[in-house]
């Protein structure tokens, strides 16, 4: 019975497995063959097909392949052709790139025949790229017009201006298709980042990771006198700032901006030139400020750390300040005029207090070891009762006019003051003994902190105090 039963499942299946085993036979026919069809280039000297890979990429990438050190077939991840340490420039364009690797990914049909070569996409790998900052615009133009596949992975951009690097932006990865298609990431100041570029290249947006640094930008179109406009929201921790801008190859101007945290609320619009020199104009409207930040500013600092970026800043900035509580406050309205040139800053400022104003003038070498602040300074009071009514002095004093003149010296770091001159109305000049008298008072009580908080009400009020 079981002989009967076995026989019979073999006469039927009996065809099956000999379609089987021919199968078999065929598939490793087949799977020998296809990786003869897939290794035999590896063999060929592709570098005598250079003329047909230097014609495909400039017909349809607009690149010009200048220098190269080899051309080789590989399979793995997919059949491509990889250009090893090859120099390239962008046609008709100033951008050059050195890359290491430039992979070519091949159609099956491209393999062995390169006649009307159409590759599937293009890869730079381990990039090099010197860009002119003016030339950003180019590169970006670039990349938009591209109508076939390329991929950027670990480039090195340095940007420069008069062939002095500005700024290094490292590991930058780029598509323009799939999944990350206009998506970038790379390293900037050591932080990594992540931007994307949308709508044609108007729309940009940019966001340094765990900083709590976001910035949006919108391009409009050029207009006739060449502009490129826009507008542009940043966000740095709570710290808010939008603004309009118009930019050339000489210069950016900023117009309509707002800078807000918990502590200030300012508007200001600025002109900063490129060419011929480098160069910044800005006018600030300070609407709100908390006089508790100045504490946390170190001036010392600033000047220590920063007398290279100080000696290279040449700017003109106007400064303004109206109190918003007129009656209760001390100092009423602010204006200061600041110019700074090659590490000199040249100021006047005007402040209206209750019962009269101060106008200061002078200068300083900021990038010197030891700055040294000059300054003449007059008080004119035609209320001298309202004033001591603010810090609260009880003095049966008479109501005219005061006028004070000071001329003298302070060393910002040192914290010491130096009086040349100390005149009150025309009846009162200050002799040697007193302007010593003054420096001492002044440097006990004003000036034993850092040199911002010289401006502290309290201080003037004990400083008042001391010499009346």
């Amino acid at each position: 019975m079981i002989n009967k039963i076995y026989k019979s499942i073999n006469n039927k299946y009996l065809k099956f497995f000999k379609f089987f085993f021919f199968l078999r036979h065929v598939f490793a026919i087949f799977f020998i063959a296809t990786i003869l069809f897939f290794s035999i280039p590896k063999f060929f000297n592709f570098e005598k097909k250079q003329d047909l890979i230097n014609e495909y990429l400039l017909n349809y990438y607009d690149l010009e392949l200048n220098n190269f050190n080899s051309i080789k077939f590989e399979i793995f991840p997919l059949p491509n052709l990889l250009i090893k340490n090859a120099s390239l420039k962008i046609k008709d364009k100033p951008l050059k790139m050195k890359t290491k690797n430039l992979n070519i990914f091949l159609s099956v049909k491209d393999i062995y025949s390169f006649k009307d070569l159409k590759a599937k996409k293009i890869i730079f790998i381990d990039n090099e790229l010197s860009l002119d900052i003016e030339k950003i615009e180019e590169l970006l133009r670039y990349f938009n017009d591209l109508k076939y596949k390329l991929g950027v992975k670990h480039l090195n951009i340095n940007f420069k201006k008069n062939n002095s690097s500005l700024l290094k932006v490292n590991n930058i990865n780029f598509f323009n298709y799939g999944y990350n298609k206009n998506k970038i990431n790379g390293e900037v100041f050591n932080k990594k980042f992540k931007a994307s570029v949308e709508g044609n290249n108007k729309k940009i947006n940019f966001k340094l990771l765990n900083t709590g640094i976001e910035a949006n930008f919108v391009i409009d179109q050029k207009n006739t006198n060449n502009f490129t406009t826009g507008s542009s929201k940043i966000v740095v921790l709570n710290n808010f700032l939008k603004f309009d801008f118009n930019i050339d190859n000489s210069q950016l101007e900023i117009d309509k901006s707002s800078f807000r945290n918990a502590n200030i609320l300012a508007y200001f619009n600025s002109i900063i030139k490129f060419n011929p020199y480098f160069s910044i104009k800005t006018n600030i409207d300070i609407q709100k400020i908390n006089k508790n930040i100045i504490k946390k500013i170190s001036l010392e600092k600033i000047l220590d750390k920063n007398k290279e970026t100080i000696k290279n800043i040449n700017s003109i900035n106007k400064i303004n300040y109206k109190s918003k509580r007129y009656r209760t406050n001390l100092i009423k309205s602010y204006s200061s005029d600041l110019s700074l040139a090659y590490g000199r800053l040249v100021f006047t400022n005007k402040i209206l207090i209750s019962g009269g104003e101060i106008n200061c003038s002078g200068d300083s070498i900021l990038i010197d070891d030891y700055p040294r602040l000059n300054f003449v300074c007059y008080l004119s009071l035609r209320d001298t009762k309202k004033l001591f009514k603010k810090f609260s002095i009880p003095k049966d004093i008479n109501n005219n006019p005061y006028n004070l003149i000071t001329e003298g010296s302070l060393n910002i770091l040192n914290k010491k003051i130096n009086f040349k001159k100390i005149k009150v109305n025309e009846n009162y000049l200050a002799n040697k003994e007193d302007m010593k008298y003054f420096k001492e008072t002044f440097e006990k009580i004003i000036f034993n902190e850092s040199f911002l908080n010289i401006f502290k009400i309290e201080k003037i009020k004990d400083f008042v105090i001391a010499i009346i």
